[in-house]
């Protein structure tokens, strides 16, 4: 915490000068944080987060929902290109794109299905 503490980090291209004096070259935005220094792992504090990010993208992915979804052109343009998925490559039809749906797609009765379980899981928080 000391050694992070006394780096300062401008962002943007600056001029090359080595630093042997210290190993860590910038310091997290996390470091920040009122309570940081109060826990004992510092590394995993976000974990809270990392798991909602996770789950949203996860179920958007599964459910196809096109706000949470990170499957783009760019992504089944970059799997043909490394010759990994060929048949899952972005088709023109008309002015539309069509993707060809992947192994992991649900059909609609299977997502009611899905989200019926969801909303009937009891939790302790309610």
């Amino acid at each position: 915490m000391k050694k992070v503490n006394k780096v300062h980090h401008v962002f943007g291209k600056t001029s090359k000068k080595s630093s042997a004096s210290s190993s860590w070259k910038k310091k997290s935005i996390f470091i920040d944080l009122p309570y940081l220094s109060k826990l004992q792992v510092r590394h995993s504090i976000d974990v809270m987060h990392v798991k909602k990010n996770m789950c949203d993208s996860l179920i958007g992915t599964l459910l196809n929902i096109q706000v949470k979804i990170k499957d783009g052109v760019n992504v089944h343009l970059n799997l043909v290109e490394m010759k990994i998925r060929e048949d899952m490559a972005p088709r023109e039809v008309g002015k539309c794109t069509y993707f060809p749906a992947a192994c992991y797609t649900i059909s609609r009765q299977e997502k009611i299905s899905f989200c019926l379980c969801l909303k009937s899981v009891k939790v302790p928080q309610g």
